[in-house]
């Protein structure tokens, strides 16, 4: 699973990078301080079953403490963007083509205002239109990529429109496209049973514009929430795009707070909304920083929003549950005896039969049942989707 970080320069991208995963990602106030993209691996949280055991769990993966499982994310910080980046402005081409790999994308927006379309300072700038350009870039990326060639590609269609699909599965394939994805787009588009072959420019456009929703979900990280034009810059963004998420965030804050935890200074758990010293505040130069943080961010928003943000990405856009497999179904291990060891991130209504196939293929040619633990043991057939956070042991025909 891969979250992709995007916006413009000196949004707080890397910042936001380097707060997720601790990471050293190069962060500075002037455009394109990210050249090449970055990666480092973030953790979202979930409910452990240890919690109803008397021992605790043995995460191969991840770790977990006081019954919360921080299960890993691998998050993707790619070059600013500007417009028009589709046309080759800025890190154009390249930017765009380091997204392909993403299920998921958080735009960062520098919700302050003081910073331009291209990451120049400025003292007062509209953050909501960083929205509008960046998902038309993502849009106008898509529509080169699909229908560029569209006269020479779609003459295979000549005899048999009915095979559009399959063309633009092949043509968008590098970026995920699916069939039942393409086949929504076709009929949210207004397109289903059109030839293809003579659809117009808007009507191409309205199609790259539902693909792009599609392939790209993503969730707004309105950044810098803390500073003096922020809250009301925020406002006008939820107002003008009420159909996302827009999260305020600090991710600042949460790297400030993290490194400090890391050094020792305090005890913080990701997405809390506190801290708490355990050094003499009057001993450490950063005390001053960090209470302004515990007034100004957590204690008025519950959170740097960081943590919020991620987890939104993963269990509300990507539609992600947790799901625990295990051998013992009485003592909840594996065949090594580990306790609750692994945990995957499953799409919701993902099938006993599907899950199978992700612990090993044979578990899935060789399924017979799967008996789920969490409700009280009772065997499941092989079509029963999967609930939130559900331990289930997998009955396979040996070999």
């Amino acid at each position: 699973m891969l979250v992709g970080i995007v916006g413009k320069p000196s949004s707080g991208k890397s910042t936001l990078l380097n707060a997720l995963c601790l990471t050293d990602a190069k962060m500075g106030d002037y455009p394109f301080t990210t050249i090449q993209p970055n990666r480092g691996v973030s953790f979202v949280r979930v409910e452990c079953p240890c919690g109803s055991l008397n021992e605790d769990c043995n995460p191969r993966t991840g770790f977990c403490e006081g019954g919360v499982r921080y299960v890993p994310i691998e998050m993707l910080d790619v070059a600013g963007l500007v417009p028009g980046a589709s046309e080759g402005k800025g890190m154009g081409n390249k930017f765009l083509d380091d997204l392909r790999q993403a299920h998921a994308l958080i735009h960062v927006v520098d919700s302050s205002g003081t910073t331009d379309e291209e990451g120049n300072k400025v003292e007062s700038h509209d953050a909501s239109k960083d929205i509008a350009w960046l998902n038309s870039e993502l849009e106008a990326w898509i529509f080169q990529i699909l229908f560029g060639d569209w006269q020479k590609a779609s003459r295979r269609l000549e005899q048999d429109p009915t095979k559009a699909v399959d063309l633009i599965v092949d043509k968008l394939s590098g970026l995920g496209a699916t069939v039942s994805i393409v086949k929504d787009a076709i009929k949210t588009a207004g397109l289903l049973g059109t030839n293809p072959r003579v659809w117009t420019v808007d009507e191409q456009k309205s199609m790259a514009h539902n693909l792009r929703l599609e392939l790209f979900p993503m969730v707004i990280a309105a950044n810098k929430m803390d500073m003096a034009n922020s809250s009301q810059n925020i406002e006008k963004m939820k107002v003008e795009y009420k159909e996302l998420k827009i999260i305020p965030t600090s991710g600042l804050a949460e790297l400030t707070l993290r490194k400090a935890s890391e050094d020792g200074i305090i005890q913080y758990k990701l997405g809390s909304d506190s801290f708490s010293f355990q050094v003499d505040p009057e001993t450490d130069k950063r005390s001053k920083i960090l209470e302004a943080i515990g007034e100004r961010i957590l204690q008025q928003s519950g959170s740097t929003g960081v943590t919020v943000l991620l987890e939104f990405a993963v269990f509300e856009l990507l539609n992600l549950i947790p799901v625990f497999p295990v051998e013992n179904q009485t003592k909840l291990t594996d065949h090594d005896g580990r306790i609750l060891p692994d945990v995957f991130l499953v799409p919701k209504g993902t099938t006993a039969k599907q899950f199978a196939g992700k612990i090993h293929s044979d578990l899935q040619d060789n399924f017979i049942n799967a008996i789920l633990i969490t409700d009280n043991n009772k065997p499941i057939s092989a079509d029963h989707e999967l609930g939130h956070a559900d331990v289930v042991k997998i009955n396979a025909k040996s070999k």
